[in-house]
């Protein structure tokens, strides 16, 4: 029984620190998150930047050909001008034609502004991208470094995985379930030691003197009746 019961004790260590190392290695995505957040703020930034580019480019564009379009329909209306027959008619054609130059005018002119705009966000995404390279070569070392140290904590926590896993398979088969079981509930305590004065090391309430006696003399595995916990034979 004192085999099982520091192979208990072993793996509920095992246990603790595993769970401090995957802990510990959970911290990593936060730590990354720091490291990159100017690079993911310059990202952004870029991207809605470029996202706006596109837009404004696609928006030229259609002011240029709703400009053409008129033009060509302004020289439809001068042919059509030179082919009326009535000073009503005449007026009727030159009404048209000042409204169609004027709508082309203004395609034409927010088109020359949309290019402006486009020059300005041009320069701007240009300045925004070698800030971006900027910003990802300063954060590559610290980046490198945590990927050392993620590793690092990656490959203890196999380690002890491994250990865990060659001292459970050593376990009598009804400790182990036992010891599962346990570990479901609301505490990771499974073991505890039997404090001198008959009180449970974990809850420290006292345990029957019988138990106490069954617990000394190592005959079988008893747990603590208000906490649960197995009790083996403690200071």
């Amino acid at each position: 029984m004192e085999e099982q019961y520091q192979s208990l004790l072993a793996l509920q260590e095992l246990d603790e620190e595993i769970a401090r190392a995957e802990e510990g290695l959970a911290t990593f995505a936060t730590k990354f998150a720091d490291v990159d957040a100017p690079v993911a703020t310059l990202e952004r930034e870029s991207e809605a930047a470029r996202t706006r580019l596109a837009e404004m480019r696609q928006e030229a564009r259609r002011l240029e050909r709703a400009a053409e379009d008129k033009r060509d329909k302004l020289r439809k209306y001068q042919e059509r001008l030179e082919r009326v027959r009535s000073a009503r008619e005449e007026a009727a054609v030159r009404t048209e034609l000042d409204l169609i130059r004027k709508a082309a005018d203004a395609d034409e002119s927010d088109a020359l502004e949309m290019m402006d705009q486009i020059t300005r966000s041009e320069l701007k995404l240009d300045e925004l991208e070698k800030k971006l390279d900027q910003a990802r070569a300063e954060v590559e070392p610290r980046r490198k470094e945590l990927e050392a140290e993620r590793d690092a904590a990656t490959r203890d926590l196999a380690v002890l995985r491994d250990r865990r896993e060659n001292l459970y398979i050593r376990l009598d088969p009804r400790v182990a379930r036992l010891y599962d079981r346990m570990q479901e509930g609301t505490t990771r305590v499974v073991i505890a030691g039997l404090m001198e004065d008959g009180a449970c090391g974990h809850c420290f309430g006292l345990v029957p003197l019988q138990q106490q006696t069954e617990i000394r003399q190592g005959k079988a595995l008893i747990r603590c009746e208000a906490c649960g916990v197995i009790l083996y034979p403690g200071s």
